[in-house]
């Protein structure tokens, strides 16, 4: 299994008043990776709602490792697991990009609907060809 990188640089506005960036920032820079990611296979949010479909996140977790801090470059690694069903679970590393320290580890599961936010139970086939085309990118 490999990861999908994108860098980051810890701006001012993401640093609280311990001096190191405030918890809640975790998961959005989780999510420019995801999107980063998705979106070279046609999966990102805009493109499956062309496709009237949407994958809302259903459960999130983050353990945090080590602080970062103002003007860090950072590496938020992206992943994917195999899933049976119509979900999506991606897994994610924040990684400072010198000296490679874990600075938060975590997951997001997503569920596919349609537009009306009705479960799926199967993955329509060109969504499937693509998550495959992710896993294989991915070496999952």
């Amino acid at each position: 299994m490999k990861y999908h990188e994108t860098p980051i640089q810890v701006r001012f506005f993401e640093v609280d008043s311990y001096g190191v960036v405030w918890h809640g920032h975790y998961i959005g820079w989780f999510e420019v990776g995801r999107n980063e990611l998705t979106e070279q296979f046609e999966m990102g949010p805009l493109q499956l709602r062309e496709k009237n479909l949407l994958a809302p996140v259903v459960e999130v977790r983050c353990d945090y490792k080590s602080p970062a801090t103002f003007g860090e470059t950072l590496l938020i690694q992206t992943t994917m697991e195999r899933c049976e069903v119509a979900k999506l679970i991606f897994h994610y590393r924040v990684l400072s990009e010198s000296g490679g320290r874990v600075l938060a580890t975590g997951s997001t599961t997503h569920v596919l609907t349609d537009l009306k936010g009705t479960l799926l139970y199967r993955v329509p086939p060109d969504i499937l060809q693509r998550i495959e085309e992710m896993m294989k990118y991915l070496e999952v």
